[in-house]
């Protein structure tokens, strides 16, 4: 199975699992719900889904009231709640650890609200999905596959810079590339829309 493959087939269990749990449709009681990141570009290594929602309202009391029913769910290992109200993030951070098929998914859930400025996964999804090609996508699948063999980490949004603007196509070069810049930072990247 050749990596584009393995990422397709971890994009179908990860829209099982958000169906399974109907995580979509409780967050859409909070607010307008975005799915983010890996799973929104179709790039998808590690078992992760993530997801943004944003609202008037930031009760996470609310958020917190509608997840509870999952607890009854025996393949929820894991739920939690963290207040980023008053950091970089401005917003309410939940995640559940979900075991599906022997394998522990993580989702990363974010509250925000309507009017958050700064980086927002969600206003990078449409960017993303113009800029990404067959060979960019494999690039950055292969860099995320070698970097999961070594105690190295770091934002995917740094591998997708990396790749499209700059270029990258190994995870040598993106090691490299690391070295010159700043991999530490919240960051407002988009690719160019040209």
């Amino acid at each position: 199975m050749n990596i584009l493959d393995r990422a397709n087939r971890k994009k179908v269990r990860a829209l099982k699992i958000l169906d399974e749990l109907q995580l979509i449709q409780k967050w859409r009681t909070i607010g307008n719900c975005f799915l983010v990141g890996a799973t929104a570009y179709d790039l998808i290594v590690s078992p992760d889904i993530d997801m943004e929602t944003f609202s008037d309202e930031l009760i996470p009391e609310k958020v917190m009231m509608a997840l509870a029913p999952l607890l009854d769910n025996q393949n929820v290992l894991e739920l939690k709640y963290k207040n980023y109200m008053d950091s970089d993030y401005q917003g309410y951070y939940f995640k559940i650890i979900y075991l599906a098929n022997q394998e522990e998914w993580n989702i990363d859930m974010w509250l925000f609200s309507n009017g958050r400025q700064g980086a927002l996964s969600k206003d990078l999804v449409p960017y993303m999905k113009k800029a990404l090609t067959e060979t960019s996508r494999k690039a950055i699948l292969d860099i995320k596959e070698a970097l999961l063999e070594t105690n190295l980490s770091y934002s995917s949004i740094f591998i997708y810079q990396a790749v499209i603007e700059f270029g990258i196509r190994n995870v040598n070069e993106f090691l490299e590339w690391t070295k010159n810049h700043d991999t530490n930072l919240l960051i407002q990247w988009k690719p160019d829309s040209n």
